[in-house]
């Protein structure tokens, strides 16, 4: 097992981040800021929130995920292919793969909620196979089921590197935002800060994004480096 590619995969994946980050944030803050708003009116009186609130909440967040995620996956395929795509654009296609896409993550997020009940580790594994359903299914238009074992056969060969870049990946991008949630909410912030934490959270994730993208170009032998 090769771990030295791991970290240029991840190096690879913040440079892009970094460079691209005002773009990558225009077209996540329009979802995330909402989707904060209503993070906060369900997490400020939880008592009184009935299950189905919480369903709904995170069937919310479900539906709007597939709408973003598809325009940065175009987005990211644009750049690498030096095509000029506006973000316009990019949102314009990824509503023609949204009910794909839509299914794919839902069917996903069951299957890792599954894993990490199972005292977390499979979970990560799970995440880690299936890094790069997302982009298959935007890329080829694949369907969900078949993107899902799509995903699990080609990241056989790379599966110990994977789970230590999703691990790693989760470090970066989640540790700090519940870290410092639970500093606010110790220190009774105002719920100001607990929304703007959340709204840098959602930023945060695209990270992820990145980093699958460039798994999935690693994959698929594509000699365009991020």
């Amino acid at each position: 097992m090769d771990f030295s590619r791991l970290w240029d995969w991840l190096a690879d994946s913040w440079h892009f981040y970094r460079r691209h980050f005002f773009s990558l944030a225009a077209m996540v803050v329009p979802f995330a800021i909402p989707f904060a708003l209503v993070q906060s009116s369900y997490f400020q009186q939880p008592e009184q929130s009935s299950p189905y609130s919480y369903w709904l909440y995170v069937g919310l967040g479900l539906l709007m995920q597939p709408i973003y995620q598809g325009a940065i996956i175009l987005y990211m395929r644009a750049v690498f292919m030096q095509q000029r795509w506006s973000i316009a654009q990019c949102f314009q296609a990824s509503l023609s793969i949204w009910p794909n896409l839509f299914l794919l993550i839902a069917m996903s997020f069951c299957l890792v909620m599954l894993g990490l009940s199972f005292f977390i580790f499979p979970g990560l594994v799970i995440a880690s196979r299936l890094l790069v359903a997302d982009i298959d299914c935007v890329m080829n238009k694949t369907p969900p089921i078949q993107a899902i074992s799509n995903s699990w056969r080609q990241t056989e060969p790379l599966k110990w590197q994977l789970l230590a870049g999703v691990i790693v990946v989760a470090g970066l991008t989640m540790v700090p935002v519940w870290g410092i949630h639970r500093f606010l909410l110790a220190h009774q912030a105002a719920e100001f800060w607990l929304f703007i934490n959340r709204v840098a959270g959602q930023l945060l994730e695209v990270y992820f994004l990145v980093f699958a993208y460039r798994v999935y170009s690693v994959i698929h032998s594509d000699k365009q480096s991020v």
